[in-house]
């Protein structure tokens, strides 16, 4: 990443953000500071290949726009390009006070409204794995627009938990894969599915899972790599968490780079560390969609070493919402992953205007019977669809950033 020209703007954070926190507070002190412990060399400095301004080459129409959707816990990102559209899972949230299949179709019709000349066309639709809050909205965003490709992890079968019960996740993506061959297209939607062994050691990248080349709007190209996928060897070591299965994608657009891991666990974060030692320039990238949410198990120093990321952007929903199966019950983001993210020699380079963020210490989605959350002052650029609503990354082809928040 040093040799990279790089720099980061940051949006200002709209007034309501800090009030809407500042009323959940317990006291009148601030938040203290996110604490790391760091070990071995200095932490990084400013580097005198990034620009401090707007660079002059800058061209506004060589852009990618990475819209991380508010549609509370879970994750659907929109890949916003010059000649095209791609859609990274669609779940999210949904119960008595929040509906995320609304709230994502309404940012997508806005999206279309706005971009008329993509024709309500998503060049892919890529589902990481199969749990609802990443694949919810499948089935309505295959009925309300064209969609030209679809790639998933490939699982058509049921999912028990340990309790017996039927993984909702599961049955729609089996769902999904009954519309597709229900639904014949002309010209037919491409379908693949991505399995880890399937990868080669460059990662794998073809038209149905990179459909978008340039065009008259913008010459860049932009490129989308596969990186991993299911695992169906050592399943007796490795274990059959459907998080473990995720597709884990690339994405490059001039000097600018993004990487997704789904929900890769732990175990699946080093066997993907494991595959890319021979090309860590895979891994190498500006901005980060944090794992599993913000999780404790998902965000690892190992990875973001290689990463070296300059943004990071967690997709969960509201400390507020104090429901079932939302983040306040998991405890996202938790303590352990933005340790990492904020760690002073690995994390995160950019910086954000300050902000006071709730914490998870503990979720209660198990036995537990209260969650745990502490306030805490994030200044690393590190940014949640909790905190700050929809967050906008413009990413410029020559690696200049700008951020923007929705707020809340």
């Amino acid at each position: 990443m040093g040799r990279r020209s790089l720099a980061l703007t940051v949006g200002l954070i709209v007034e309501a953000l800090l009030v809407g926190l500042t009323a959940c507070d317990q006291g009148p002190e601030p938040a203290p500071p996110l604490e790391v412990h760091a070990e071995g060399p200095a932490p990084r400095t400013a580097r005198d290949d990034d620009p401090k301004q707007r660079p002059a080459d800058t061209v506004a129409t060589d852009a990618m726009v990475l819209h991380f959707i508010d549609i509370g816990q879970g994750d659907a990102t929109l890949l916003e390009f010059p000649c095209g559209a791609v859609l990274i899972d669609t779940g999210g949230e949904q119960n008595e006070l929040f509906d995320s299949d609304k709230a994502l179709l309404a940012h997508l019709d806005a999206f279309f409204a706005r971009r008329a000349d993509l024709n309500r066309t998503l060049d892919l639709l890529l589902i990481t794995h199969p749990h609802i809050d990443h694949n919810r909205s499948a089935l309505a965003v295959l009925e309300r627009y064209r969609v030209r490709n679809v790639v998933d992890n490939g699982a058509d079968e049921p999912h028990r938990h340990n309790d017996g019960t039927e993984d909702p996740g599961a049955t729609q993506q089996m769902a999904m894969h009954a519309w597709l061959r229900d639904h014949p297209q002309d010209p037919p939607i491409a379908y693949q599915a991505v399995g880890a062994r399937d990868v080669p050691p460059e990662g794998l990248t073809n038209p149905v899972i990179d459909p978008i080349a340039g065009c008259a709007a913008s010459a860049v190209d932009p490129r989308l790599t596969a990186l991993w996928g299911t695992v169906t060897e050592d399943l007796r070591t490795y274990g059959d968490n459907p998080n473990n299965h995720s597709v884990v994608v690339r994405v490059d657009f001039g000097k600018a780079s993004a990487l997704f891991t789904g929900d890769l666990e732990l175990i699946g974060l080093s066997r993907l560390a494991t595959r890319y030692e021979a090309h860590p320039e895979l891994i190498d990238v500006d901005i980060y969609q944090v794992g599993h949410h913000g999780s404790k198990n998902a965000t690892i120093h190992y990875q973001m070493q290689m990463m070296s990321p300059r943004v990071a952007v967690i997709s969960m929903g509201p400390y507020e919402r104090d429901i079932p199966w939302t983040a306040r019950k998991y405890g996202h983001p938790n303590i352990v992953a933005l340790e990492h993210l904020a760690h002073p020699h690995h994390g995160v380079h950019a910086r954000r205007t300050p902000i006071e963020a709730w914490i998870g210490i503990k979720g209660a989605w198990k036995d537990e019977k209260k969650e745990v959350f502490e306030r805490r002052t994030i200044d690393r650029a590190i940014y949640a669809t909790g905190w700050d609503g929809t967050v906008t990354i413009t990413a410029n082809a020559n690696g200049w950033l700008d951020i923007a928040t929705q707020g809340r």
